[in-house]
């Protein structure tokens, strides 16, 4: 199948208490090598410094790295676990958000996560006309052909 996004967004959050290498490690185990990453500079809720590391991406091949790189750390269950909540997982703008665990990212391995510190990714579906009840099962296509491939 057709890779059914345009673009994607991801991002971490590093707190001072963590090493910024280490957090970038995780990153980078969602993205092919040759992707850019930008950190940026903030201030938490009590002045504590953040950093955000940030990657976009709207080139269709990096972006099939991108999921090469997703589907070859994430395990079948939680494969199965992402097909099942895809639709809770796309908005009405036709985004589709992931979340990975942070620790286990550093570990290589992809987790998906609903709370705490995590990788964030926000793909926009590339879906016509761009509503959430046609983006869905585009989401769930591509992702079940991708487990079919792989049994």
């Amino acid at each position: 199948m057709e890779l059914p996004f345009r673009r994607v967004v991801i991002r971490v959050h590093t707190h001072a208490t963590e090493e910024e290498s280490r957090v970038l490690y995780c990153l980078r185990n969602i993205l092919p090598s040759s992707v850019e990453v930008v950190k940026a500079n903030t201030k938490g809720h009590h002045g504590n410094p953040i950093s955000v590391f940030e990657a976009r991406i709207d080139q269709r091949k990096v972006l099939k790295g991108v999921w090469q790189c997703i589907f070859s750390r994430l395990p079948s269950a939680e494969l199965n676990r992402l097909i099942q909540t895809t639709p809770e997982k796309v908005d009405d703008n036709c985004f589709f958000y992931l979340r990975f665990d942070k620790p286990a990212a550093n570990n290589g391995s992809l987790v998906l996560t609903d709370i705490g510190d995590a990788v964030r990714l926000m793909f926009k579906i590339l879906s016509f006309p761009a509503k959430r009840e046609v983006a869905v099962p585009l989401v769930e296509k591509f992702l079940e052909e991708h487990r079919i491939h792989e049994a």
